[in-house]
């Protein structure tokens, strides 16, 4: 865990998984974001064609996660896990500590390109492979397969 005056971050890395939780400030996307994508460019080539597909989505759900969950509540944490173990799947889990959302309501929703937000589910579904929510809408599953 690392102190600092946006409250903390902790990314801990392990085999083929990295895990990271932050207080909820847009500061440290960037850094849960540059820590994710060194992860993949450690894990090899295959993960390169990916990285932008990666970098988006996590940085939409981090993003939302910090504003519209947590509200900015440095008392509350993001949470993000990345697996790559196993299989040809990159799986991430990003949650927060907010009330969630009813997702299943605005899912086919279609946003003005001026609207300054409702882009989330549009990115989920053109970047990865497979999205859900869990039953509350406070956590997001994204699966990209990797070939």
């Amino acid at each position: 865990m690392m102190p600092d005056i946006l409250g903390f971050y902790e990314i801990r890395e392990e085999k083929d998984r990295l895990f990271i939780r932050f207080s909820s400030t847009m500061e440290h996307i960037d850094t849960a974001c540059a820590a994710v994508l060194l992860f993949l460019r450690s894990k090899g080539p295959k993960f390169f064609p990916h990285l932008f597909a990666v970098n988006l989505g996590m940085r939409e759900a981090m993003a939302n996660a910090v504003r519209h969950g947590n509200k900015y509540d440095l008392d509350k944490l993001v949470s993000m896990e990345l697996d790559i173990s196993g299989d040809e799947w990159l799986r991430m889990k990003i949650s927060d500590q907010g009330p969630g959302f009813e997702w299943e309501q605005v899912q086919g929703q279609v946003f003005p390109d001026e609207a300054d937000h409702g882009r989330g589910m549009c990115i989920m579904r053109t970047y990865f492979d497979r999205f859900s929510y869990n039953k509350k809408g406070n956590t997001l599953y994204l699966e990209k397969h990797i070939l």
